[in-house]
């Protein structure tokens, strides 16, 4: 990542654009923490959202960064969402 895009905003839609996780430098960097704190709390199991290690690397899902921020999901339930259980109920 260029200083550039390390200094622009972390906008919502840029979180989403990082996919379905991304790595722990990249989560700091959304939360505002530093990189070695992240790291501090990784091994603490003490990180503010799930986190995963897969191997050598940690890897934190997007949805709970977004959850944590209070970001709306724009694929969440719709206005039929009530419906939904609905379903094949009987009358």
């Amino acid at each position: 990542m260029s200083r550039c895009e390390e200094r622009q905003a972390w906008t919502a839609e840029r979180i989403r654009a990082l996919g379905p996780s991304m790595d722990l430098a990249t989560a700091a960097a959304v939360l505002g923490m530093s990189r070695s704190a992240a790291y501090k709390l990784a091994r603490r199991d003490a990180f503010p959202t799930p986190l995963y290690r897969v191997g050598a690397r940690y890897r934190v899902p997007t949805a709970p960064i977004l959850a944590m921020l209070h970001l709306p999901d724009p694929a969440g339930p719709g206005p039929d969402a009530g419906d939904a259980g609905s379903v094949g109920d009987p009358p």
